[in-house]
């Protein structure tokens, strides 16, 4: 007979505490080794475990009787040694939390249930990304006359079956339950408390404001001491570990890849300094936003003083990569020459450039037709006429000026890549070549350079003998490249020009290839380290983090079912959600709603009902306007939006460029929306986001081609942007769509698991 017993002060204490909510955190890996052995250990201040022969008891300082969950182990199994300790702990995670909603009378999630006319419960305990049955049964009201007669009724859960094969009607055996029930009589009040009346834990470099705070979310601007306390095994492991080779770093959104990022480039000037060794290092941005917000969580964990002394031993630059390629060319590139000084609005403008030289080009079409391929001339024809901007300017930076530099006898000799244009023939190419060559006069005409000219033009500086000499001298000891994804092939080939070492490269990235909307440049075995040179000294390491931190369950479990039916249109693609799990406390869980979708007559009722619904998600979770994203699916409706607020004083902030942490700071202290859409958002997270017109037509967009490749890489860019709207919430996501169009197909998976309902 064996049974693990425990009581409702410690029930609170263990779903409330961070660190015992998965085994990726140290104490969560103790309590559930604790468990499995039966023996007591010191796992929190706040709470006791005590073992007999036949269990363990574990409660806190109430003191007195009261409500306890009780497994048996034996009958149930799960809590045994050779068990999972993941799985152990998520038993006992999911089991404590249904218990207090139950007794408290709470609304129960889509994965808990009380079965009808009986007393029994079912839990699934795992998120739909592991697609497994398993159930856990709980017996709500274990052996009622017995304890009817002791007036204890009511007091007692018993979870009796871990199974994937269980029905939910079986009857539990009661031997173990009542060898606890005598155990409980004997001891009496040799249960009240022992456990240290202490006040909240006082964690280095939080104040106890800050650790009212951190009950509902944690804050990047934290402390280096203080977050080393809160960081996951794995995390630590890649912050704290020396980086000699390349380290890749894969993660879903919220799962803490900047943070960890940062905090190894703080780390890494730390222990230099504490080495007394120089130490040069460059952490990359893809914006200028970003860069702004970097430099802020870097300072905010003690390492402004690497940012700020530019002439000291221990350097850390923060920078864009075309900021930093810009840097090499300055004799070369007056400020006033770039197609724009942000990185993100530049290509936003280059997209501009290429729609212009396709019009002007296309006067010229039946010049080129005859010699064209059947299936190129079909697409240039029929295509829809966003998709043909975007591979023909992947076209041209990639193709033409990487892999050609701009040469059109190298470019007719190459061959075409599989994730690009459909070009077969040298008559595709003349074509291309001549919408590019309308593009670089439209370049030319206004004495500009595009991102790709400054990349690879740096890229041409640093692959000379000068800098090879000087890269000893000049080049970093370490780089620390933040959302990998975003950039292109030529982008990525940079980066290991720009260490110390021509045979070790010391670069740490951060990868979430969902994230990367609408990127053909990608596949899985490129990325940096692919690009290293072959025979570099040092193993390639890669980190992959599971645990999210920033979403509710109910929010992993719809992202889910976005990214694994848009993996499906390419086999290259790996789901970031495939084995992550929310790590969110109960006291967090508490502000969390299942996602909803509602359907309205027409876009102005919707446009209408989205700016009363976000003031309803804000009053409803005691929160400011600025914690609320409105999200556009489309241009027209995110103008329709802004005018919409414009004309009835609606207080918003408009996003229009990707991770302005500065603009949503704003939002907050003035108590202002943030509108934008999905390509702006990536990089922020909001307690509450709302959706606006996610239905059939506008994601994915209406297309008129008939091409299925085309049609599933449109498709695939807009599982991409709903992925990286829906992951900027914490607890509440609502999704409008407008009745006469129905809602989109991508969320029918999303509709069939419950992931999402229908109000």
């Amino acid at each position: 007979m064996t049974y693990v017993a425990i009581r409702r002060d410690a029930i609170e204490e263990i779903i409330a505490e961070r660190l015992l909510q998965s085994t990726d955190f140290e104490k969560g890996t103790e309590f559930a080794k604790a468990i499995q052995a039966k023996q007591a250990v010191d796992v929190t201040p706040r709470i006791e475990m005590r073992t007999n022969k036949n269990g363990i008891f574990i409660f806190g300082r109430s003191g007195g009787e009261s409500h306890y969950v009780v497994f048996d182990v034996e009958q149930a199994g799960g809590l045994s040694p050779g068990d999972s300790c993941s799985n152990t702990l998520l038993f006992i995670q999911k089991t404590l939390r249904f218990a207090t909603k139950y007794w408290g009378g709470k609304v129960l999630t889509p994965s808990e249930s009380v079965v009808s006319n009986s007393t029994r419960g079912i839990i699934f305990p795992f998120p739909i990304s592991q697609q497994t049955n398993v159930r856990m049964v709980i017996d709500l009201s274990p052996d009622a006359e017995r304890l009817a007669r002791r007036g204890k009724a009511g007091r007692y859960l018993l979870v009796f079956k871990i199974a994937d094969d269980s029905s939910g009607s079986e009857e539990p055996a009661l031997a173990t339950f009542r060898r606890f029930l005598d155990d409980l009589d004997a001891l009496g009040s040799g249960l009240e408390a022992t456990a240290a009346e202490v006040g909240p834990v006082q964690i280095a470099g939080l104040s106890s404001t800050s650790l009212v705070d951190l009950e509902t979310h944690v804050d990047p601007h934290l402390a280096y001491e203080t977050w080393m306390h809160l960081l996951t095994n794995d995390q630590r492991d890649f912050v704290t570990a020396p980086l000699i080779s390349p380290r890749r770093v894969d993660g879903p959104a919220g799962s803490g890849k900047t943070v960890s990022l940062a905090l190894s480039a703080v780390h890494a000037m730390k222990q230099a300094e504490i080495d007394g060794t120089e130490y040069n290092a460059m952490f990359v941005t893809h914006s200028e936003a970003s860069r702004k917000y970097i430099e802020t969580v870097i300072a905010s964990m003690g390492g402004g003083k690497y940012v700020e002394d530019q002439s000291g031993s221990h350097h850390l630059t923060v920078s864009t990569l075309q900021g930093y390629c810009a840097s090499i060319l300055r004799q070369d590139l007056s400020a006033t020459e770039f197609v724009d000084p942000d990185a993100y609005d530049a290509k936003q403008l280059q997209t501009m450039y290429v729609e212009e030289a396709l019009k002007a080009v296309k006067s010229e079409i039946s010049t080129f037709e005859r010699f064209m391929s059947p299936a190129f001339r079909d697409y240039i024809a029929n295509e829809d006429e966003n998709l043909k901007l975007a591979l023909i300017q992947h076209e041209i930076a990639v193709v033409i000026k990487g892999r050609s530099r701009e040469s059109l006898d190298i470019y007719k000799k190459i061959p075409a890549i599989s994730s690009g244009l459909p070009i077969i023939s040298e008559g595709d190419k003349a074509f291309i070549w001549r919408i590019y060559e309308n593009y670089r006069a439209q370049l030319v005409t206004g004495g500009q350079f595009d991102t790709d000219d400054v990349v690879l033009t740096a890229l041409g500086q640093l692959s000379t003998p000068i800098w090879r000499r000087r890269r000893v001298r000049d080049g970093f000891d370490a780089l620390f490249v933040d959302e990998t994804h975003l950039f292109n092939m030529n982008e990525l080939s940079v980066f290991h020009h720009l260490t110390k070492s021509t045979m070790q490269f010391p670069i740490a990235f951060a990868v979430d290839r969902a994230q990367a909307i609408g990127d053909r440049g990608w596949s899985d075995d490129i990325d940096i380290t692919s690009l290293v040179p072959s025979g570099a000294g040092g193993d390639t390491s890669k980190v992959k983090l599971n645990s999210i931190f920033r979403s509710s369950p109910d929010i992993v479990n719809l992202a889910f079912t976005i990214t694994s039916s848009g993996a499906s249109l390419f086999t290259n693609f790996d789901d970031p959600l495939a084995r992550a799990h929310s790590n969110m406390t109960f006291v967090e869980e508490k502000k969390a709603k299942p996602p909803t979708y509602e359907e309205y007559a027409s876009d102005a009722a919707m446009i209408e009902a989205a700016f009363e619904q976000a003031d309803r998600m804000r009053d409803d979770m005691s929160t400011s306007r600025g914690e609320i994203s409105i999200i556009a699916s489309t241009e027209e409706l995110f103008r329709d939006l802004e005018r919409y607020a414009a004309e009835h004083g609606k207080p918003v902030e408009s996003l229009k460029q990707r991770g302005d942490d500065e603009l949503a700071k704003r939002a907050k202290a003035t108590g202002r929306f943030v509108l934008s859409m999905p390509d702006y958002v990536g990089g922020l997270e909001f307690d509450g986001v709302v959706l606006v017109g996610v239905d059939q037509g506008r994601v994915p967009p209406l297309m008129t081609s008939h091409l299925a490749e085309s049609r599933a890489y449109m498709t695939f860019a807009a599982h991409n942007k709903l992925y990286v709207a829906i992951s900027r919430a914490r607890y509440r996501v609502l999704i409008m769509g407008a009745r006469e169009r129905g809602a989109s197909t991508i969320l029918d998976p999303a509709f069939a698991m419950k992931a999402l309902t229908r109000t």
